[in-house]
């Protein structure tokens, strides 16, 4: 039997640079860097259950970080997630249904927590399943955050890049984002600190753009075909770069469109996470 059904929006994060910083403890473990906040996210419904669950898209699923998150909570909560965004692309999934499911499970349950203790934890649950390191906190800021240090709340710093720009998005598959931290950093490390300085000089969206694809191209991470389109946008005019991590090409307003693609169009998602059936209480 499910009842107290409370539904939830958390947006996709899409990190153009970053330089990964790592700690025995994952609460000061992170990132610094910068990245966008799309409108295109995840929706939630959750409800009292017999068990933990997470449902997403209709199935049955099992996300390491979620399962923590879920796992924190006295009562089983049942989280039904829905997205049009793929998994894997560079769009801050694990960490948008981690935070996502955090805020739903404190709002159905009405238990004692403050809105930093929802992000520490769904922060700690994705560091700690190696899926992510920045994504909750700029989701939670919501925006164009940059990260100027990394960590969870009270070790990690935000500013943001002001902007209501629209985004164009095409993704061609997914990227083991274990695979990339769990190797050897030292370039990306070097490189995401480079380009965060240079960010920091005059902080704007086109600039963020131009540097991301000077990070991808710097650190290797860049594929042959994501660099193709990204060039086919330079060329006519406009910005593009890789999602961080992820087999996918962001672009400014309608780069995508005008270089003869036929990409997904959302805007820059500058809310906080919030309740869409009820108001969010601290």
């Amino acid at each position: 039997m499910s009842y107290n059904q409370i539904t939830t929006f958390i947006p996709g994060h899409v990190s153009l640079l970053f330089s990964p910083f790592f700690s025995s403890n994952p609460l000061q473990s992170g990132s610094t860097g910068a990245g966008i906040n799309i409108s295109d996210g995840v929706t939630f419904t959750a409800s009292i259950s017999d068990e933990p669950k997470l449902i997403l898209n209709g199935s049955n699923v099992d996300i390491p970080a979620v399962t923590t998150v879920l796992n924190s909570f006295s009562q089983p909560v049942q989280i039904e997630a829905k997205t049009n965004l793929p998994l894997g692309a560079g769009f801050g999934l694990s960490g948008a249904i981690s935070l996502g499911s955090a805020i739903s499970a404190y709002n159905v349950l009405k238990v004692n927590n403050s809105m930093a203790e929802l992000i520490s934890l769904a922060h700690q649950a994705d560091v700690s399943a190696g899926t992510g390191l920045g994504d909750v906190m700029s989701q939670a800021r919501g925006g164009v955050p940059i990260r100027l240090n990394p960590g969870g709340p009270g070790h990690g710093t935000l500013i943001e890049i002001e902007s209501d720009a629209t985004i164009e998005y095409i993704s061609l598959g997914s990227v083991d984002t274990n695979s990339v931290l769990s190797g050897n950093i030292s370039q990306i490390q070097s490189m995401g600190k480079k380009y965060l300085d240079l960010l920091l000089i005059n902080p704007s969206i086109g600039l963020l753009f131009d540097l991301g694809y000077d990070f991808a191209t710097n650190t290797n991470l860049i594929t042959p075909a994501i660099d193709e389109i990204i060039n086919s946008v330079i060329d006519n005019g406009g910005k593009a770069s890789m999602a961080m991590l992820g087999e996918t090409v962001i672009a400014l307003e309608t780069g995508l469109s005008d270089a003869g693609y036929t990409p997904k169009t959302c805007t820059i998602y500058n809310s906080q996470p919030h309740l869409i059936q009820s108001s969010f209480s601290r």
